[in-house]
C-alpha cells in the first residue's frame, strides 16, 4: 500500500469531517473552529500532495495494509454518526480529535519502526513528524478559538467606566 495515499485519505475523510461539523454548528465559535480546521486541513492535504509528486517507489509499505483493518482515529470519528450527532456543538469534542491525531501518529511511528526498508522507512517517519506538526498547528488553532474574549481595559480599567 502506499503511505502518502493512506495519509492523504485519512486527512480527506479529517477534512470532511470538520466539514460537516462545521456545516452542522450553532455555535458561532464552534462553525469558525471547525471552519479554520478545515482550511488547514486542506493545506495539509497540499502538503502531502507535493510530498507525493517528489517519491516514488519508497512510498509502497505492507505494513499499511494490516493497519487497514484496526479501529483507530478518525475513521472511527467519521464513520460514527451518533458521534457526529453528539459533537456538533460539544465544546470539548475537540479532545476526541486530538485523540484521533494522536493514534494516527503512533501508527505511523510504529509502522515505521517496523518497515524493513530504509527509504520507507525514512518516509514514514517524516510522515509521522509531519503529522505532529499538524496535530500542533489544530492545537494553536483550538487555543485561538477558545482564548478568552477581552480587551486590555478590561483588566487594567475595570474600577471605572468604559472607555
Amino acid at each position: 500500500m502506499n503511505a502518502v495515499e493512506y495519509m492523504t485519505q485519512f486527512e480527506r475523510d479529517c477534512l470532511s469531517f470538520y466539514e460537516t461539523l462545521g456545516a452542522r454548528a450553532r455555535d458561532a465559535e464552534m462553525k469558525e473552529l471547525y471552519e479554520l480546521l478545515a482550511d488547514a486541513q486542506k493545506r495539509h492535504l497540499a502538503r502531502l500532495d507535493e510530498i507525493m509528486a517528489g517519491k516514488g517507489a519508497e512510498t509502497e509499505t505492507q505494513l499499511l495494509d494490516r493497519a487497514e483493518t484496526l479501529d483507530y482515529g478518525f475513521p472511527r470519528l467519521v464513520f460514527d454518526r451518533d458521534l457526529i450527532k453528539a459533537m456538533k456543538n460539544d465544546r470539548d469534542a475537540f479532545e476526541h480529535v486530538v485523540h484521533a491525531e494522536e493514534e494516527f501518529i503512533r501508527l505511523f511511528q510504529g509502522v515505521a519502526r517496523a518497515e524493513k526498508s530504509e527509504g520507507t522507512r525514512k518516509l514514514l517517519a517524516m510522515l509521522a513528524e509531519d503529522e505532529q506538526g499538524h496535530l500542533e498547528e489544530i492545537e494553536e488553532i483550538y487555543d485561538f478559538i477558545e482564548r478568552p474574549h477581552c480587551y486590555l481595559e478590561w483588566g487594567e480599567f475595570s474600577n471605572l467606566k468604559t472607555l
